[in-house]
């Protein structure tokens, strides 16, 4: 899927090729880390709402987080960014009183899994505006590099939702299934200062069954040439219909990461 959808941006590289190198014309940069998310929402049907962290006891769990950053020179050709983490938690849960999912009733002790993963593939345009040197108290200092970039983020959401009675282990287990392939709007902001960064970026869309948020904000900072440690709040949230269950589920928490450019 992630190649199918690269193709076309694939071929332009490819028509640039015998105007330059590649690895001239490409910056390439990979991101690895930690996402430390906890996480919450409900499972909303006509007999009531059942939370994730009050109903089922779940709280928060880390998850490995992964980025691949692709910026070139190119002119009408998009930069690029994919992104991508994946968790899997379990909780038993001793309920006071009785909840429906996936169109059964549940009134006991239960057994939950939740897997979920999202993947996020930006494809975007920069507009950079160039910092000035301050003259203060007979110093010169510089103010910085302000980027903004606008483009389109294409969201697949994949959410598994397993639930088992205890109390009757005979009953084959109810579940829940989400895949959702979302396109946002994607807006985004960059500062540079020598070997401090910061950003902030956020996308977010509704549509009549399925809705998405996401934004996230850090920062970085270059300890050796190519080599950057940060540091980022990340956010992410989905809203989806399935069958009879309307599902909200978020993620929120600090993503602590290292990022290396080619």
């Amino acid at each position: 899927m992630i190649f199918k959808m690269l193709l076309p941006f694939l071929l332009f590289f490819t028509l640039y090729a015998n105007e330059k190198p590649w690895y001239e014309a490409v910056d390439v940069k990979i991101e690895v880390g930690i996402y430390m998310p906890t996480y919450g929402g409900n499972v909303l049907n006509v007999h009531g709402k059942t939370t994730f962290d009050d109903d089922l006891n779940y709280s928060n769990t880390p998850a490995s987080y992964f980025s691949l950053f692709i910026r070139h020179d190119r002119p009408y050709t998009p930069n690029i960014i994919i992104n991508y983490f994946n968790m899997k938690d379990n909780q038993n849960s001793d309920l006071n009183r009785t909840i429906y999912l996936a169109d059964t009733s549940f009134g006991s002790s239960v057994s939950t899994v939740i897997k979920s993963s999202v993947l996020n593939v930006v494809l975007y345009q920069d507009l950079m505006l160039k910092g000035k040197y301050l003259k203060l108290f007979g110093k010169n200092y510089y103010t910085g590099d302000l980027e903004f970039d606008v483009g389109l983020d294409t969201k697949v959401v994949t959410w598994d939702f397993s639930i088992q009675d205890l109390s009757d282990l005979t009953k084959e287990a109810s579940w829940i299934k989400v895949e959702e392939f979302i396109p946002l709007p994607y807006l985004g902001i960059n500062y540079y200062l020598y070997n401090l960064s910061a950003y902030a970026n956020i996308s977010a869309l509704s549509f009549v069954d399925a809705k998405a948020t996401s934004y996230q904000a850090g920062v970085d900072y270059r300890v050796v040439d190519g080599l950057y440690l940060s540091v980022g709040y990340l956010y992410e949230e989905f809203e989806a219909v399935e069958d009879l269950d309307t599902i909200t589920f978020h993620t929120s928490g600090y993503k602590f990461s290292f990022k290396y450019a080619f």
